[in-house]
This record gives C-alpha cells, structure tokens and sequence, in this order.
C-alpha cells in the first residue's frame, strides 16, 4: 500500500468500485482510509 500512498498524492479525485459478488476487501478498506486520510475526494461504485 505504500507505493499506492505515493500516487494518490497526484490525484484529483478517485473511483472506487466494488464488487457486489466479493464486497469490500481488506485492500478496499486500507486504500479508503488512505484517500479520507489525504482528503482526496472519493465516489463509490
């Protein structure tokens, strides 16, 4: 997730789809708090 932490520093905005057969991972929630952290504005799909 570091390396991911890095980029997020260059975006606008973030899409976040998750999967209605799998829902939410442990990835999902880690990269979401991330964007909260960073305040970088999120849409869920």
């Amino acid at each position: 997730i570091a390396e991911v932490e890095r980029v997020l520093n260059v975006l606008d905005g973030a899409i976040l789809v998750i999967s209605a057969v799998e829902g939410v991972q442990l990835q999902t929630r880690l990269l979401m708090r991330a964007l909260k952290r960073l305040r970088i504005p999120t849409l869920l799909f």
